[in-house]
């Protein structure tokens, strides 16, 4: 059972194109992201889960990051800029 809750949040490839740090949002280019079931790349405006994590990127990194369709919309519980 671990394996399929793994799967359900990997990692996403994307590239940072806005940084909003005062609405806590963060504009993503990034490629198809099963788990939200988006099969297409696209390029999309998130939520942060925590505003810290913003401050660590800014327009043109490449990151990793991990994201869950919430209430209040879609939002980003993990990011990571690529080595």
């Amino acid at each position: 059972m671990l394996g399929v809750a793994a799967a359900q949040t990997a990692m996403i490839d994307g590239e940072v194109k806005k940084v909003d740090e005062s609405a806590g949002k963060i504009t993503l280019k990034h490629g198809p992201a099963k788990n939200l079931g988006m099969d297409e790349p696209m390029t999309m405006v998130y939520r942060v889960k925590d505003p810290a994590m913003i401050k660590q990127v800014k327009v043109g990194d490449k990151v990793q990051f991990e994201a869950e369709n919430e209430a209040s919309g879609y939002t980003v519980t993990k990011l990571q800029k690529k080595k």
